[in-house]
């Protein structure tokens, strides 16, 4: 049979004590009770009341006003100077293009979708054209990536001016993965489908709450992806060039908006 003993130490309880609930700093509540967040949640809410209603119960201290010295002007107030990231708006879609297809063995009518280097130099050639020279990959910082909710750091984009106060992003069908929203469902087909607008929807967004760091205007381009009526009649190089054609007039227009903006901005040099 067990011996019944009296215990010689007692262990602090998992749950407050009379004496921790008047804490006057619930903020530094003892570590055991971090699983006991609802209890602590509540007692905040308990203690600070009381505590409202005893400041409220008790009488007024008399308050006394600091003689203001003389001759002694009011500094006039600096105004913060707001840094933000001025992007311009995606075009409709009946203009740029819907940017969105799919391959494989659901295609019965192949979109066609200009490469990342097709794309990249028509910019560069138009931007030219008005007289600004772009440099490759240049760093923005502040952004957060909404493939990576959370981290704010410099990312990386495709064209800046040399002035650094003009970024432009074209975003392919590489890119999607860079500015797609994390999706945690994951599946096999035998077919791929492409929003690219959605991805530069994405991107508008994410660059839009960069708040920190040197003001710029930034444009966001993306792959128009381009589909040509199903009773084209053509062989298929000739519909692969007169895809191609149609893809490039789309990205065109959508550079016509943004120099349209950047002419606002006051950022885009008078033609000659």
């Amino acid at each position: 049979m067990r011996k019944i003993s009296p215990l010689k130490r007692y262990e602090r309880p998992a749950y407050p004590t009379i004496d921790e609930i008047g804490l006057a700093d619930l903020s530094r509540a003892p570590v055991r009770w971090a699983r006991l967040r609802s209890v602590v949640a509540s007692l905040g809410t308990v203690a600070l009341t009381m505590r409202a209603f005893a400041q409220d119960a008790a009488p007024a201290a008399p308050t006394t006003v600091a003689p203001r010295p003389k001759n002694v002007k009011d500094k006039p107030a600096v105004a913060q100077k707001a840094v933000a990231t001025d992007v311009c708006p995606l075009l409709p879609v009946a203009v740029a293009g819907e940017g969105r297809g799919g391959f494989g063995c659901v295609a019965v009518n192949p979109p066609v979708m200009l490469s990342e280097c097709e794309a990249l130099e028509i910019i560069e050639r138009e931007f030219a054209k008005r007289g600004i020279a772009l440099r490759d990959c240049p760093e923005i910082d502040g952004v957060e990536l909404p493939s990576k909710p959370g981290k704010r750091r410099p990312v990386m984009l495709d064209f800046g001016n040399e002035k650094g106060d003009v970024f432009v992003e074209f975003v392919s069908t590489a890119d999607i993965g860079l500015w797609k929203k994390p999706d945690k469902r994951r599946f096999f087909s035998s077919f791929s489908v492409y929003d690219v607008r959605e991805a530069a929807t994405n991107a508008v967004a994410a660059l839009t709450k960069r708040t920190t760091g040197k003001p710029v205007t930034v444009g966001v381009l993306y792959d128009p992806i381009a589909y040509l009526p199903k009773d084209w009649d053509g062989k298929w190089e000739a519909r692969q060039a007169a895809g191609r054609a149609l893809a490039e007039k789309q990205l065109k227009a959508q550079l016509e908006g943004l120099f349209a903006h950047l002419a606002k901005q006051g950022k885009l040099p008078a033609k000659k």
